[in-house]
C-alpha cells in the first residue's frame, strides 16, 4: 500500500471512529518501521498494522571451507523500493488476544 493511500486510509479511519491508539515503531537493526492504529470499529476493537521494510537487492554470504569456521550474511536494501504488509487484527474478547482477520470478511 502505497503511503498516500495508507494515509487517506488512516485519516478516514479516524474521522469515522477516531483512534485509541496511534504509534509507529522504528527498528533500524531490522530495517523496519511499524505502524499500528487501534480504534473501536463497526465490528469492535480493531487493531490495524502496516509494515514497511526496504526491498532485498541482493544476499551476499561468506564462509570459508575450514572446520569451525563462521558464516556471514550480508543483504544489500534497496533505497528507494519498499515492502508494504499490512494486517487486520479484530480483538477477541474471549481469548483476550487480538485475532488477524482476513480483508474479505469485512466485505461479506
Amino acid at each position: 500500500m502505497h503511503q498516500a493511500k495508507w494515509e487517506a486510509l488512516l485519516d478516514q479511519i479516524e474521522r469515522l471512529f477516531g483512534f485509541l491508539e496511534h504509534e509507529i515503531e522504528e527498528h533500524p537493526e531490522r530495517h523496519l518501521t511499524v505502524e499500528t492504529a487501534v480504534f473501536d470499529g463497526a465490528s469492535g476493537r480493531m487493531k490495524l498494522e502496516r509494515a514497511v521494510r526496504p526491498v532485498i537487492l541482493d544476499k551476499r554470504t561468506s564462509y570459508t571451507k575450514r572446520a569451525g569456521s563462521e558464516t556471514a550474511v550480508e543483504y544489500v536494501f534497496s533505497d528507494d523500493e519498499f515492502v508494504d504488509t499490512v494486517k487486520l487484527y479484530r480483538w477477541d474478547k474471549l481469548a483476550r488476544e487480538w485475532r488477524q482477520m482476513d480483508i474479505a470478511d469485512l466485505t461479506g
